[in-house]
């Protein structure tokens, strides 16, 4: 567990640690929530929309030609093994 300090302005510094591994460079989007019954901070990373684009390509068969909607998305999806 890593402790930060809050600023006088309400800001804080993720470490360098934290945003290595989630490969954060700026600007970057996130969003954040409050959980009352326990007092948790949440803090997620909003996926860009190259970062999307990627996800969802990687479900797709190499050399499938470009789709026209979900229906060839499902169908052009690699064979779960």
């Amino acid at each position: 567990m890593t402790t930060i300090t809050i600023s006088s302005r309400g800001q804080f510094v993720l470490p360098a640690a934290i945003r290595k591994r989630l490969k954060i460079t700026t600007p970057e989007s996130f969003s954040i929530s409050f959980d009352e019954s326990t007092e948790e901070i949440t803090l997620k990373k909003i996926e860009s929309l190259d970062e999307a684009t990627d996800r969802i390509n990687s479900y797709i068969k190499p050399g499938t030609p470009p789709l026209e909607n979900i229906r060839e998305f499902y169908n052009a999806r690699e064979p779960k093994v």
